[in-house]
């Protein structure tokens, strides 16, 4: 990937609104995260349900090329049966990028570990997931090798 196709990605990916819709998990209410912000509505639910991390995962759009609805659609179950069969709650999200031009749908999963929110987008050929603490900011991390800038 050419230096600047990684800088464009990581730009957009640094606008993009992560979306996590209300759930019970997340205080039954929508949370817009951004990269390096805190979120302390999302940090005092979060705590309330005794999680201290937690991730915005997808498997849509692997190396950040779009596909086909169809595609993505079977993509994204097979990460929620992932999730699923290792025990790990998710709430439904969505990535909306700052002009609203396109979208992935996405999960949010508390409780995951920044190794296995690395390890998850990885397996499903991602530039990076968002990853948090509760109390810090979000971070994108970056799944590739180099990771984004």
């Amino acid at each position: 990937m050419s230096d600047a196709r990684r800088s464009a990605l990581h730009a957009a990916f640094t606008a993009t609104g992560y979306v996590v819709r209300p759930h019970p998990l997340v205080g039954n209410r929508k949370h817009v995260l951004r990269v390096d912000a805190m979120h302390p509505a999302l940090d005092a639910a979060l705590t309330a349900h005794g999680f201290t991390t937690w991730a915005f995962v997808t498997a849509w759009n692997p190396h950040a090329h779009a596909r086909p609805p169809r595609t993505n659609a079977r993509l994204q179950q097979r990460l929620i049966a992932l999730l699923e069969a290792r025990g790990h709650p998710s709430v439904s999200a969505v990535g909306v990028a700052e002009d609203r031009r396109w979208f992935e749908e996405s999960l949010f999963v508390p409780g995951l570990s920044r190794e296995e929110a690395l390890r998850l987008g990885r397996l499903f050929d991602q530039e990076a997931v968002l990853w948090g603490r509760v109390g810090g900011t979000a971070e994108l991390v970056g799944c590739r090798e180099p990771p984004l800038p």
